[in-house]
């Protein structure tokens, strides 16, 4: 049996023997494109400054923990789609019968938890001391009152003699034995927060780190399971505390997204590093860069349209009070803005409301007063279809 040992090989590289399992190597294993970093931040910093009209944040926060919920849910093999994702977490905890269901409302707690910890400044390469006890917190936040066979909340493995856990699948580049004891896997953790908080490390950009973080955390795979979901929480905990705001779990979309090439990266970067390549996290970290790139982009989107939507309900009111439009066609939008479809002039006239609405008239009044909706500017017809133009 190997004695238990700890050597930094340089001040990025930090080398663990453990007693049952071997070597095990945390290093930086990159060369980090210090141009697109920049891009990067430049865009979290114009997101984080995002007008603060309550009727925007309220929503792209909701929107995102929606996402986020059912992102991290799918990921882990989740039976529900974002609709009902969101339908069952309007619901109450007390109604919540299913353990799957339960499953989101833990997600959701653990998501308003990290929250908490949120930077409200853009501070990307000065990062905040990781602490254990959020590990544990965190995966008995996920964890609690679900019916997940044995997994103790907050309790790391300790499998028993011939008692294996394999992780992965050979779709995803092969199966991975981690560590099996309880001794091992709580030097490791040690080992894990020790060169996760060295001065080289943690004043790396924090888009390095915290993937770097997760990566790690997952091949350590401390707890019987929910190690995926509370390992994205970490990864969104050093996020939110270098000023990430909602880019955090919203990259968890993307992952869910491209799920093979996520999942087969952890092998394969992990099989780099076994053959001691020189940079052996580099492919693991660019799929992370181009993610949050693409999630910052994403979110910029939904706030411009957003945006719009209150823009063009403002002039839609200015318009129906300087009798521009009528109260009939200021409703006819209504119904549109509502039910958010595209409609042909005909379909829409089909639709109870609009019928209701035009019960006591003539159908060339409701064409009619499309027509003058499109003229003036508040709707517009493209390949049959009636849409709004914000």
């Amino acid at each position: 049996m190997a004695e238990q040992s700890k050597e930094w090989i340089d001040e990025h590289t930090l080398r663990v023997m453990t007693h049952n399992s071997g070597s095990f190597t945390f290093t930086l294993g990159c060369v980090p494109d210090e141009a697109l970093l920049k891009r990067i931040d430049d865009a979290q910093s114009r997101f984080n400054k995002t007008p603060t009209v309550p009727q925007i944040i309220d929503q792209i926060q909701e929107k995102v923990l929606v996402s986020s919920v059912h992102s991290t849910d799918t990921i882990e093999g989740g039976e529900f789609s974002e609709e009902e994702t969101s339908n069952i977490l309007k619901t109450t905890p007390k109604e919540v019968q299913k353990s799957a269901e339960k499953r989101l409302f833990n997600l959701k707690d653990a998501l308003l938890w990290v929250n908490k910890h949120r930077n409200p400044k853009l501070e990307p390469t000065q990062g905040k001391p990781f602490l254990l006890g959020s590990i544990t917190h965190l995966h008995t936040l996920v964890s609690q009152g679900l019916d997940e066979g044995h997994n103790p909340v907050g309790e790391f493995r300790d499998n028993k003699p011939g008692q294996v856990t394999h992780v992965g699948n050979k779709d995803s580049g092969g199966t991975y034995r981690p560590p099996k004891s309880l001794k091992d896997i709580e030097y490791l953790l040690q080992a894990w927060i020790e060169w996760l908080n060295a001065p080289a490390i943690i004043n790396q950009h924090v888009i390095i780190r915290a993937s770097l973080a997760h990566y790690y955390f997952e091949l350590i795979h401390p707890f019987w399971d929910g190690n995926g979901r509370t390992g994205r929480l970490v990864e969104m905990l050093i996020y939110e505390q270098s000023g990430y705001q909602l880019s955090s779990s919203a990259i968890w979309q993307y992952y869910q997204k491209n799920i093979l090439e996520y999942f087969t990266l952890f092998n394969y970067c992990r099989q780099k590093g076994k053959a001691k390549e020189a940079i052996p996290n580099q492919l693991f970290i660019d799929f992370t860069m181009e993610g949050m790139l693409q999630t910052i982009n994403s979110l910029h989107d939904q706030c411009n349209e957003m945006i719009g939507f209150l823009l063009y309900q403002g002039n839609l009111n200015i318009a129906k009070f300087n009798k521009v439009i009528s109260e009939r066609q200021f409703n006819v939008i209504m119904v549109m803005m509502t039910f958010n479809k595209l409609y042909s002039s005909a379909e829409l006239l089909r639709t109870p409301q609009i019928k209701a609405l035009y019960s006591n008239l003539v159908q060339r009044t409701f064409y009619r007063d499309i027509a003058s909706l499109i003229d003036k500017g508040y709707l517009l017809e493209e390949d049959g279809k009636l849409k709004l133009t914000i």
